[in-house]
């Protein structure tokens, strides 16, 4: 959606926001309607219910959206029986469905657009390879949970994990295989973890995942369970390969900057890469305490495991 302009600004917010708070404004917009009908029907703001069918559509879905087009239909007629005394049951029924099959006609239009919106957003966030969050999406979606988590002082884990010596499979096989690779431990990877966890592609052979985790302990267990389950992942591939891992321990009171922590478990892995490959460190996320506040772009990181 074009956010430049103002539909599209208007289209965005609907889309970010809480179905909740969609369905209030909603209702609400729809019970404002209806009065200001009841008390000027000669004006004639029935197709003033177009625009909250449009964006009960786009922002809560083909029932809600389909809904609400038949409850506008009613209430676009029901002011005006006053008015007419002697209409007929078959007239009214009529009126109220020409109103039901224009709003409806309208509803399914936005729900196609809808629909498209969706499925060019799922791409535009993915790895077109491995359906894997992209690096920029995966960037985005750490500042927005990290952000988020605060107030209710959530840890997370943070991994970046390289496949060792990926690049002798391209050289030996060709890159269909390295591809065919690549594609089945992302398969793997997305069954491996929760439903609540991210998982991202961040460079030709790098993957990242982002796991809230409840405490520092929890956040061990998981980053050497994860790396087993990898592990196994890729021993099950065309042609086997092992993994070095990173994991970075982020309690709720680290300064949460999101390059300086990418950089920091990025250095983790790396430091497995020296020490002979196929394993995983673990490290706590640590503020510069020389400082009379945190220094976010600081973070030193022990390369000995935690805890």
């Amino acid at each position: 959606m074009n956010s430049h302009l103002p539909v599209g600004r208007f289209a965005d917010r609907l889309h970010s926001l809480p179905r909740e708070r969609a369905w209030f404004a909603v209702l609400l917009s729809v019970t404002a309607l209806a009065l200001a009908d009841a008390h000027f029907p000669r004006i004639g703001l029935a197709p003033l219910y177009i625009p909250i069918v449009c964006a009960a559509c786009w922002a809560l879905g083909s029932r809600a959206g389909y809904l609400v087009a038949i409850v506008a239909a009613v209430l676009a007629v029901v002011p005006h029986l006053a008015e007419l005394p002697g209409l007929s049951p078959a007239l009214l029924g009529a009126r109220m469905a020409v109103r039901a099959v224009t709003y409806g006609f309208v509803a399914a239009i936005v729900l196609s657009f809808r629909r498209s919106f969706d499925r060019e957003h799922h791409l535009a966030a993915r790895d077109r390879m491995t359906d894997a969050l992209n690096k920029e999406t995966f960037r985005e979606r750490v500042i927005h949970r990290l952000d988020l988590a605060v107030p209710a002082r959530q840890s997370f884990l943070l991994a970046i994990l390289d496949l060792d010596d990926f690049k002798g499979i391209n050289n030996r096989h060709g890159h269909v295989a390295g591809d065919e690779v690549l594609r089945a431990f992302a398969q793997g990877a997305r069954k491996a973890i929760r439903r609540e966890d991210d998982f991202g592609r961040i460079g030709g052979d790098e993957f990242a995942f982002l796991l809230p985790v409840h405490s520092a302990e929890e956040g061990v267990y998981y980053a050497r369970l994860l790396h087993k389950r990898l592990s196994s992942v890729l021993a099950d591939t065309p042609h086997p390969v092992t993994c070095s891992m990173g994991a970075l321990l982020i309690s709720p009171d680290t300064p949460r900057d999101e390059p300086s922590l990418m950089h920091a478990v990025d250095q983790l892995m790396y430091a497995v890469k020296r020490a002979g490959k196929n394993a995983v460190e673990i490290g706590r996320a640590m503020t510069d305490r020389g400082r009379d506040a945190p220094v976010p772009s600081r973070l030193r990181v022990p390369i000995e495991a935690c805890l």
